[in-house]
């Protein structure tokens, strides 16, 4: 059985130091199969509730000019991996 996609991603986060949301995205798209603009929005809202609620963190920006939109770098927080052990995720 595979994690909810959070989970996922916060597994996959947490596995690295940091990561740009594209390559994470793209990363849980193969991982489950899924394609299209819908399923990069869906991962994209993922990142920003979990940078909301302070599981990871921003550290960097950039304009993407090839998709138009900005690109986040993100790291996990000490608070994510502290959530992430009381779930049993790591």
């Amino acid at each position: 059985m595979k994690l909810h996609h959070k989970g996922y991603v916060l597994v996959s986060l947490a596995d690295i130091d940091n990561c740009w949301d594209d390559m994470l995205i793209q990363s849980a798209l193969q991982e489950y199969d899924l394609s299209g603009r819908y399923w990069i929005n869906h991962f994209s809202i993922i990142l920003n509730e979990l940078a909301s609620a302070g599981l990871i963190i921003r550290d960097d920006y950039r304009f993407d000019e090839q998709s138009n939109r900005l690109s986040f770098n993100y790291s996990m927080s000490e608070f994510g991996r502290m959530r992430m052990r009381d779930t049993g995720l790591i």
